[in-house]
Order: structure tokens, then sequence, then C-alpha cells
């Protein structure tokens, strides 16, 4: 269940001076919010959902296929959304869906709700005792062992008597992890670096040079370490954009300027016996991975660049820089030594 499945209290989602509130129920400011939540009664907060789906989606049929509903039924409870607002949000065509004027408008009004409930609730419930946490691809077993101990590893909880909380790895995309923290799906996230979103705190778990990486049985395992010359002769496996936004194009760019115009083969980063596969039935194929992730892998052999200055992996921890998530990652990385990033 995600925020937007869930109905709160009567309290309103603007932000509101605890300081002047708390003690005075007949406040100005709560009053304005509750005259204001009247009209809003019959709004359903799955119908932000699904609309925001939508929007994600690009298409009814994908937005729907997500949300585990039928396509019919998601396209009418977007027509009772528009009906309540009085104007067309979506322009549908055979290609999909595109927002009206004043689907942009109500989109630019609402995307902030599920982030702000989410605080809301995070700031009067107790601490969650699960944290999701979406993992981009290729992140190596290290850095998940890292981060499960940095970030649930709090010293005294066990002495006090209280649970520490969990996290829930899954597999997310760098590109969207960004939206899905700022719509409460996620407490974290782990992705590559560079990358820098606004509203987000980062702390650095993982900082090594890279290497390359190729079978076993290919012909430059042989020797201690390859040539620019003998590189320029094997294409790269490596991500695609969304797989990793910044990175996937700045690593290819300080390659060229080292002396490799690597042309790039893509592959699907997040499974490993892919990643393997490529390797083993592609004889002009390498890959580039820092030593430690390959460590101990018979099928693979590891080899340095042929330079001092060889391009680096970098992988941080983000969280939303104003919740519950950041203050903990904050106490996390000062525990464990984690660089933080603005």
């Amino acid at each position: 269940m995600t925020v937007l499945d869930e109905r709160v209290g009567p309290f309103p989602l603007g932000r509101i001076n605890d300081r002047d509130t708390l003690g005075d129920p007949t406040h100005e400011g709560v009053g304005h919010a509750v005259t204001h939540a009247e009209h809003v009664d019959d709004f359903d907060m799955r119908h932000l959902r699904y609309f925001l789906t939508v929007v994600r989606a690009g298409t009814v049929s994908g937005a729907a296929q997500e949300l585990r509903i039928s396509q019919p039924s998601l396209s009418q409870q977007i027509k009772r959304l528009e009906q309540r607002i009085g104007a067309p949000l979506f322009i549908r065509s055979s290609r999909g869906v595109e927002l009206t004027t004043g689907g942009r408008a109500f989109l630019r009004e609402i995307q902030s709700i599920p982030g702000q409930l989410r605080s809301a609730i995070a700031a009067a419930a107790p601490s969650p005792l699960v944290w999701p946490v979406g993992v981009c691809g290729g992140v190596p077993a290290e850095v998940l062992a890292e981060v499960q101990n940095g970030l649930t590893g709090r010293p005294g909880d066990r002495a006090e008597g209280r649970a520490e909380p969990a996290l829930r790895m899954r597999s997310v995309n760098a590109a969207d992890q960004s939206e899905l923290l700022q719509h409460g799906e996620l407490a974290f996230g782990i992705v590559r670096l560079p990358g820098a979103v606004p509203g987000l705190v980062r702390a650095v778990v993982w900082d090594e040079p890279l290497g390359v990486v190729m079978d076993a049985g290919h012909p430059l395992a042989r020797r201690p370490g390859p040539t620019w010359s003998d590189l320029s002769t094997q294409r790269l496996l490596w991500y695609d954009e969304g797989c990793a936004p910044g990175y996937a194009d700045t690593v290819p760019a300080q390659l060229a300027a080292l002396g490799w115009n690597a042309a790039l083969h893509p592959i699907d980063q997040d499974q490993q016996a892919l990643f393997v596969h490529a390797l083993q039935t592609a004889g002009d194929v390498v890959a580039l991975r820092p030593r430690l992730a390959v460590q101990g892998d018979p099928q693979l052999v590891w080899r340095p660049l042929p330079t001092r200055a060889a391009p680096r992996e970098r992988l941080a921890v983000t969280a939303l820089a104003d919740g519950r998530s950041a203050r903990h990652l904050r106490t996390a990385a000062g525990r464990r030594g984690w660089p933080l990033l603005t």
C-alpha cells in the first residue's frame, strides 16, 4: 500500500506552524485549512495516484498494468476526476496520452501532495519498521551490505528495547528513483554519481577505480593489462541512460579523453547472469567494474586500465533532504564516515 492509498484524519496538507497551532486548535490557519478541506471532501486520494501514474506511464494501458487494475476501470476513474475538476486533463491519441494545459497546471499543484502526506504521517507516527530502498543496476553485494549495516545498525536500540528498522530493497532504475522518493514510494535510493537532483541529500558509500572486466577465456585475459590499442578493438558492455543517468555519459567521455572511443553495447545491468553471458558469448566485448565488484568470480578476469587516472565508480545513498529519512541518513553517514553531498 502506498501513501496515496491511505486515508488520514481531518488535518490539512498545507504547511502550518506547529508553535502557533499545537496549543490553539482554533488558530486562524487551521480554520482556513478546514474551510478549504470542505471543498475537496469528495476527492479520493487514489484518484491522485491514478492521475500521477498515467502521467508517469504515458499511456492508460501502461498505468493500468502498473496499478494492477483493468484499463476500462482506470479510464473511468480518470473521467470521474476530470468531471469533478470540470476540465479535461489528458489529450488521448493512438500513441498514448499527453497533458492538457489544465492537466499541466493540476500536476504542478498536486505532485507534492504524496510526499507532504508521507512527511505528515511520518512526523506523527513512530519510526517505521521497514524502509523501502530502490537499488540501481549492477550494485555490488558489498555495497548492499554496507548500506544495510549503516542504515539499520543504530547503537543502543536493542539495549533500550526499540525494534531496529529493516530495509526492503528492490531494483529501481536511477532515473525513476527521484520521483518515487518524492511520492513516498521509497525512503532511500542507491544511485551512481554523478547525477545531482535538487532536493536530495546524498551520502557516498562506494568510491573505487574502474578496471576492465572480461571472460576468463578472452584473449586479453592472458595479459597483465590491456593497452589503449588493445581496447580500441573491443566494444564496451555498458549502461543505458535510464539505468545510470549522468554516469552513463560521463565515463565514456572520460575514456575518450584517455584514448578509447568505445563502441557501447548496452545490456540490462540488473541481471548478473545476462552480464556474464554477454561477456562469454561475444569475443570483442569487455566491461568496466571496480575490482572488488567481480573479485572471487572464477568466470571473470579483472585488469587495470592503462592509466593512473582511471574513471571511478561512486555509489551513493539518497533521501529527500527535508524528511525523516534524510535525518536518519545523516546520522548513519556520520557514524560510518560516509561523505555527504548537497
